[in-house]
């Protein structure tokens, strides 16, 4: 099946452009290691969500600026037939679409974290998802998987969908200091009562880390707009966590594929390195009064 691959990229208007190309490139850097492990790195004495509704702003469309200047649909549409025909990628191949997708989650985090609303908008979500589900396919040379998440990235990619998309993104509404800082209490407090489990499912376990990677994706914005060595330490302590638990992740999708643990339904216990650094991160948030 070959597919019809006319489609022109979503550019930014000029009145989009607020931030320097050094800026976007920090961002982006920061972004594709937001998993690396840092042992040492400690939180400060206490977490703080003291911000403006202009800098929850401007964090969003800083994300926004890096997917409109650097998400080139052309290309992803190729990426996703080689994907189809071959079944692998290239090494270089798998880098820019790790690259690609990478943009694409940063933006659909942003959007929940920085938005009034503060939930996923609909169809960037699906298309952010079905990415996932792709990667995780061919990853484990799981082709029928591989077929199925291409057909539907593909048809989400098509014109009129795409177009959908990029309207979705352009309906940001800035979240009010105080709805940001409730909003991530409740991400919090969401990790707090998984913790009180003796045991999670894989399900249970992936939900825990996408509230971890929201974290990470948050200060990865706040420490290059606004650098400090409190960001800094946040930042890096996520990044940890983020790591750990991405590895222990991987390990419950090949469990989930070849069948051997039922992701949904068997449980397990949270490593103990895991869980004593997620409530160390839990202890540093200040309830507001």
């Amino acid at each position: 099946m070959k597919f019809n691959l006319s489609c022109n990229t979503s550019k930014e208007s000029p009145e989009s452009v607020l931030f320097s190309a050094n800026q976007c490139d920090a961002l982006f850097a920061a972004v594709m290691v937001h998993d690396e492990l840092y042992p040492e790195a400690k939180l400060p004495d206490a977490i703080h969500l003291d911000y403006s509704q202009e800098q929850l702003a401007q964090c969003y469309h800083l994300c926004q600026q890096l997917w409109l200047s650097s998400v080139d649909r052309t290309q992803l549409c190729l990426m996703i037939e080689k994907i189809y025909q071959q079944g692998f990628l290239s090494a270089e191949d798998k880098i820019t679409y790790h690259g690609m997708r990478a943009k694409i989650k940063h933006l659909r985090f942003a959007y929940v974290t920085f938005d009034e609303r503060h939930r996923y908008p609909t169809m960037f979500h699906w298309m952010t998802g079905v990415m996932g589900n792709l990667q995780d396919a061919f990853k484990h040379n799981q082709r029928p998987a591989l077929v199925r998440s291409a057909l539907l990235v593909r048809f989400l990619l098509t014109i009129p969908f795409y177009t959908l998309i990029t309207k979705e993104m352009d309906c940001f509404q800035p979240s009010t200091p105080e709805s940001f800082r409730n909003y991530v209490h409740n991400e919090i407090n969401f990790i707090r009562e998984h913790l009180t489990k003796n045991v999670i499912t894989g399900k249970e376990f992936h939900e825990m880390r996408k509230v971890i990677s929201r974290q990470v994706a948050m200060y990865d914005n706040l420490k290059t707009l606004y650098p400090s060595a409190y960001h800094r330490s946040i930042s890096e302590y996520l990044s940890t966590l983020n790591g750990l638990m991405g590895s222990k992740h991987d390990e419950l999708i090949a469990k989930k594929f070849d069948q051997s643990q039922d992701y949904y339904n068997d449980t397990f216990v949270i490593p103990d390195e895991i869980k004593q650094r997620l409530v160390n991160l839990t202890n540093k948030y200040i309830e507001p009064a």
